[in-house]
């Protein structure tokens, strides 16, 4: 006789709960749809704010907009677990039966469940972000000053802003604007100093932070009276590991799935 917690893992592990999963993400996904229509600014804090406070402000206080981003999570975390039990259960079958061809053989038959693995695994990636990532919003610096990074230990200055303006002559309305910007800053901490280059495109990593590039002032030669300063988004993330294993994971699965078809063809010729 079963145990309860066999039981349990074969509930988990059943492909019929897979497609009542994603018919329910189908179904969340349009009440969503619907939800979103003209109501994105309820959305918009969640990336400066984390999961936590913005479902205890933004979220909570609108449920008939914000119930199905609610559900959605929930939807997600189920399919997650079914799609872990179900790649459990397919491992140890195959582990159990090698057969034929040693470890080679088998470890290309484990293509797409390292695959399942490395999805598993970038989804447990986004929850991290939501909830632990820790965002500094509002950031701004001028020429000489600096912003200290908390529990870090470590202070950006910045050095300079090096402007690039358009130069051309095809679009006039465009003419000493600047077109892109590179500020140089300088990076100190216990083990040293260092200086670095951001733009719009390039951010800077620093103990544990990313440092992003918003804004900035003067935006043309013609505003060279208003004072120099740069907006940063300043963000420690560190769901960006998982992001990196997950994809790892997925990159071996498809390298090992592709070796497979290779191999399956070549036998078949």
């Amino acid at each position: 006789m079963k145990t309860v917690s066999a039981r349990l893992w074969n509930r988990l592990s059943s492909i019929n709960l897979t497609v009542a999963l994603c018919l329910l993400l189908t179904m969340d996904l349009v009440w969503g749809y619907f939800c979103l229509n003209r109501r994105t600014a309820l959305f918009t804090p969640l990336n400066d704010l984390g999961l936590i406070p913005w479902a205890q402000t933004y979220g909570s206080h609108n449920l008939l907009a914000t119930g199905w981003f609610f559900l959605l999570l929930t939807l997600l975390a189920l399919l997650a677990v079914n799609t872990f039990a179900c790649t459990t259960s397919r491992v140890a079958q195959l582990l159990r039966a090698k057969g034929p061809g040693g470890w080679q053989r088998l470890a290309l038959r484990l293509a797409p469940h390292v695959m399942h693995y490395g999805l598993i695994v970038i989804l447990a990636g986004y929850l991290c972000s939501y909830l632990f990532t820790q965002v500094l919003t509002s950031s701004t610096l001028a020429p000489g000053s600096h912003l200290s990074l908390p529990g870090a230990g470590g202070q950006v200055q910045l050095l300079a802003v090096e402007p690039e303006y358009y130069q051309g002559e095809r679009l006039a309305f465009w003419k000493n604007e600047v077109i892109a910007l590179r500020a140089r800053l300088l990076l100190s901490d216990n083990t040293g100093q260092r200086e670095a280059f951001l733009s719009c495109n390039r951010p800077v990593r620093f103990q544990g932070y990313s440092l992003h590039l918003i804004d900035f002032a003067p935006k043309s030669l013609n505003g060279m009276k208003m004072k120099t300063r740069i907006d940063l988004h300043v963000r420690k993330d560190p769901g960006v590991a998982l992001y990196l294993a997950g994809m790892a994971l997925f990159s071996l699965g498809l390298i090992l799935y592709f070796y497979q078809w290779i191999v399956h063809r070549e036998a078949h010729r």
